[in-house]
């Protein structure tokens, strides 16, 4: 199986359920304690495989969610998304140190204290259909893909199509639809 393909349409899921989703996961956790910034961030990133779709030709297999940035970061990520898959692949949480540790990501994350490394980790993956996600400011400037925000403090992100087209994701309509921002354009009839 693959992780997805622009040749074959997976039902998407409606821009409301994803947000009543991840509102809903914060809901839940806000009755025992407020969810930090990072379990909001780690629903989002679970979601976003769900509505992204790869290469017909991108590895097969584990979805592996990449993290560059404190090991922490990539534990909390490990433990929050334990056990979960995307389509009936596994998921499976890894640490990237160095850019040639980004082989085989499909999602890499930045985490904000790898700012110094930003440029070398995005250009490492630059040819590649791996979708980039930071919570870092001007990372969609930068060449970044989904880039997270506070709004009204709320987790929220904005969306950079162009690096999205060069690397040959497709990400969903349903997707851009509770995005924040979106910049660039979605290839026409592709998205939907």
């Amino acid at each position: 199986m693959k992780y997805g393909s622009t040749a074959r349409r997976i039902p998407l899921v409606p821009a409301a359920v994803l947000v009543a989703c991840v509102m809903g996961t914060m809901h839940a956790s806000a009755a025992a304690n407020q969810p930090s910034q990072a379990d909001v961030e780690a629903v989002y990133l679970f979601d976003f495989g769900k509505f992204v779709s790869w290469p017909a030709d991108a590895e097969q297999g584990t979805i592996h969610l990449c993290v560059a940035g404190s090991p922490a970061v990539a534990a909390g990520l490990a433990s929050d998304l334990a056990n979960e898959n995307i389509r009936g692949h596994a998921l499976d949480v890894r640490s990237v140190v160095r850019p040639e540790d980004e082989a085989g990501c499909a999602i890499l994350f930045l985490d904000s204290s790898e700012r110094t490394h930003m440029d070398e980790l995005l250009r490492a993956v630059a040819n590649k259909p791996t979708l980039t996600v930071s919570d870092m400011p001007g990372f969609l400037s930068r060449g970044g893909m989904i880039q997270f925000q506070l709004v009204e403090k709320r987790v929220r992100f904005s969306v950079n199509l162009d690096p999205v087209n060069h690397a040959h994701l497709v990400v969903s309509s349903e997707l851009l639809k509770v995005a924040v921002n979106v910049q660039g354009h979605a290839p026409e009839g592709v998205g939907e």
